[in-house]
């Protein structure tokens, strides 16, 4: 519940930021440059370019909160085949799956995500493209394992003597026996891509600017974080309690699953 109720607060706020008395997150005060502290005018103070540091992680949110969990879902649609495909149908088709998937999983993941977007670019769809990448050959060797361990049970074997098809006892019959562990695995991978955005944001890889990007901001603060603290804290707190509502709530989805 501490999990959920952090992650809706961020959706909240998301949801509100057109509506919500703040600047716009591109807004300059150039006043408030020589004093970037917090005032009536902007509670949580402005950045070194003289924008409002509330405005800016709101509406990062808004693409935090967009970004991360469509990656995910992308990935887990490509890795969710490969799995069924590699556990059902073992053979040499779990040969090549499974090699392909040693290939990628070999890689650190921070530094593959750093190869694919400074070849493909930063951009929203391009994120996205290495989530799917470097998150589907996890997913799909997560889905194998338990196709494995399921496909030979008895409503299977039930299935096979209704004269299934083959798609349709991988989609109707395995997959959703597999959701339990694949739900908490899920919101895990959501909070890893959340961190995996921001990294890439403080790398100069996040998305172009003058979008609101919470390791963007990171970045630029970190020739005043000795001076004005403030810039660089205030977005990392948000990557961090962000990140933390999923993994809690992964947390009790998995103690959930478990009492069932």
């Amino acid at each position: 519940m501490v999990g959920l109720a952090l992650i809706l607060v961020w959706v909240v706020l998301a949801l509100a930021a057109p509506i919500l008395p703040m600047p716009p997150p591109n807004a300059q005060d150039i006043v408030a440059i020589g004093n970037p502290g917090s005032s009536a005018a902007h509670w949580l103070g402005v950045d070194i370019s003289g924008r409002d540091m509330l405005s800016r992680l709101i509406w990062g949110a808004r693409t935090v909160l967009a970004v991360a969990p469509l990656a995910v879902l992308a990935a887990y649609t490509v890795g969710c085949a490969l799995g069924l495909a590699a556990g059902y149908f073992g053979g040499w088709v779990d040969t090549i799956i499974s090699r392909f998937s040693d290939v990628i999983l070999s890689f650190p993941i921070v530094v593959l995500y750093v190869i694919l977007i400074a070849n493909i670019g930063a951009s929203v769809a391009n994120i996205i493209v290495a989530v799917v990448l470097a998150s589907a050959p996890g997913v799909g060797r997560i889905v194998r394992g338990l196709v494995l361990s399921l496909k030979h049970h008895e409503f299977v074997l039930a299935a096979y003597l209704r004269r299934e098809t083959d798609i349709y006892v991988m989609v109707v019959e395995l997959l959703p026996n597999c959701r339990g562990p694949l739900i908490t695995d899920f919101c895990l991978r959501i909070g890893y891509t959340i961190i995996t955005i921001g990294t890439l944001g403080f790398l100069g890889l996040g998305l172009p600017p003058p979008n609101p990007d919470w390791g963007g901001m990171v970045h630029q603060a970190t020739a005043m974080m000795t001076v004005y603290p403030h810039m660089a804290l205030y977005p990392a707190i948000a990557i961090v309690s962000l990140v933390l509502g999923f993994n809690l709530l992964a947390d009790g989805l998995t103690e959930l699953s478990m009492s069932d």
